[in-house]
């Protein structure tokens, strides 16, 4: 059976206490595959939509709006500026002073960010999935939710929106 690893044969995950251990790597591959694509990065999306409401703001200023470190603060501004969605400069008056603003790049990210792509992106994602298979990842999904949600007492932030059941 060629599993599309290389021709390598591999017994189907839930065979035996590792196989448990792959099928949890790869939910958690899959569930970091999807955050990637779909932009929803740790409050990145939630920063430059501050940033495009506000225009220029100071990195100080930021950080105590979104109530996190300043270290925190920091790296995550870094990383945005590395990927080119905003800019970092000193402020003319206080040049201790971090401001912060949204470039044409961010501008465009955060307008690819709109609904309809990310339903487009979702379909997109899934295309590999026959819409049987889709439905059926889409059941067995659900039925690990509700298991999960009951037998390890966590509260219900996990349930799927009545919107999300219409895609799958």
């Amino acid at each position: 059976m060629d599993t599309g690893m290389g021709g390598a044969h591999r017994p189907p995950c839930g065979s035996g206490p590792q196989d448990f251990d792959d099928l949890a790597g790869r939910l958690e591959r899959c569930g970091k595959f999807l955050m990637y694509c779909l932009g929803k990065r740790r409050g990145q999306e939630k920063i430059l939509r501050i940033l495009m409401e506000n225009g220029e703001i100071s990195q100080k200023g930021l950080q105590e709006l979104l109530g996190i470190q300043p270290g925190s603060m920091s790296e995550i501004a870094a990383k945005l500026e590395s990927k080119g969605l905003i800019v970092r400069g000193r402020a003319e008056t206080d040049r201790r002073k971090i401001l912060l603003s949204l470039t044409e790049e961010g501008r465009a990210w955060l307008a690819r960010q709109g609904e309809d792509y990310v339903r487009k992106r979702r379909a997109e994602l899934f295309s590999a999935l026959a819409p049987e298979e889709q439905q059926t990842l889409g059941v067995l999904l659900e039925k690990l939710c509700v298991d999960w949600e009951e037998r390890f007492e966590r509260p219900h932030t996990f349930s799927r929106e009545k919107k999300y059941q219409k895609e799958l």
